[in-house]
């Protein structure tokens, strides 16, 4: 119990450590605000560092459950609920589809291939400094890295991560990694200029009689000292409303291409999969039975997303949180 006690003592004090060198080196301006979320920094970094090992082990046992159902084939099931999904919700994540596209179209494997890369330079990196925080040259029983200055750690610590690091690796991995982020944004990007421009265009068609009619109602329902006001705000009111509509019509089309997609992908991988595990014995490849099927999918899951509003249904909205919020993050960051 007293060897825990210690090692949790020895994590806490480095971490407070870290935080110090962390004010240590920002500007002086920002120092006062960021000495307020220390002590809750703390806390998270000691938490990220306890659930850590348990995460893993949970990790761990959800590849041998995976590995345990490899009779059952779920590499070809996967997919078809990929497909299901996309088929019939798909219009609820345009911009995470339009993303996942994008990224495929630009080499997926390569980025992929660099995050690896990455991952495991940083590893090493990570297993090394975990090494370094325990050294005690002198044996008075206190780590080195807590009796140094904060400029002496900062130093220690980037010659070892200089020293670990393979430097040719970690520049590939990150300009694989930017390549493919920048591949990835600029068509999101290109996806909502055309979304706003053709928002622009409808407001630019309906501003023309706004201005003939409902300024001059506006006027009359204001003081003479705010009528100046009228215009600009039916304006922006127009162009609101002219936006999204053009989302509107873009998410039509983004579910439209998805549940046909999502419907082929359906019906496919569900037909490969039953013949692998000899429940059918049809050959996709003779027939368009599969198209005629998929189609059919499709135009059901259109239907279903239409009734739905392009929302999420409980309990989908559950499960299916983390992708909402990876939209609601890309959105946010395509719309900067």
């Amino acid at each position: 119990m007293s060897t825990v006690s210690d090692d949790t003592k020895k994590h806490h004090d480095l971490i407070v450590k870290y935080t110090s060198v962390l004010i240590d080196n920002s500007p002086k301006e920002i120092q006062p605000h960021i000495k307020k979320v220390v002590p809750y920094l703390i806390m998270v970094l000691e938490f990220v560092e306890k659930s850590t090992p348990i995460v893993l082990t949970y990790y761990e046992k959800l590849i041998q459950f995976w590995i345990s159902l490899q009779p059952y084939k779920p590499h070809l099931l996967l997919p078809s609920f990929i497909g299901f999904i996309l088929c019939f919700f798909g219009g609820s994540f345009l911009t995470l589809i339009a993303a996942v596209e994008a990224f495929n179209m630009c080499g997926s494997d390569v980025t992929i291939k660099c995050v690896l890369e990455l991952y495991e330079e940083f590893k090493k990196a990570a297993e090394a400094n975990k090494k370094d925080d325990t050294v005690d040259k002198d044996g008075d029983g206190v780590a080195d890295v807590l009796q140094i200055s904060n400029t002496e750690l900062i130093a220690r610590k980037t010659t070892l991560f200089l020293r670990v690091i393979d430097p040719v690796h970690l520049q590939d991995a990150l300009t694989g990694i930017s390549t493919g982020g920048m591949a990835v944004l600029a068509a999101l990007k290109l996806q909502f200029a055309r979304t706003i421009a053709l928002g622009n265009a409808i407001a630019h068609t309906l501003e023309k009689p706004a201005d003939k009619f409902v300024i001059p109602l506006v006027e009359k329902l204001l003081d003479a000292e705010y009528k100046k006001w009228a215009k600009p705000v039916v304006h922006y009111a127009i162009k609101s409303f002219a936006i999204s509509i053009a989302w509107t019509v873009q998410r039509v089309i983004s579910a439209f291409h998805s549940a046909i997609r999502g419907g082929l992908m359906f019906t496919r991988n569900l037909i490969t999969y039953l013949n692998e595990m000899k429940f059918i014995n049809f050959d996709d490849k003779d027939t368009y039975m599969d198209e005629v099927i998929g189609y059919g999918v499709a135009a059901l899951g259109f239907l279903v997303q239409i009734f739905f509003g392009f929302a999420l249904p409980f309990p989908l909205n559950i499960l299916l949180l983390p992708f909402t919020i990876a939209e609601y993050l890309l959105i946010s960051l395509v719309a900067k």
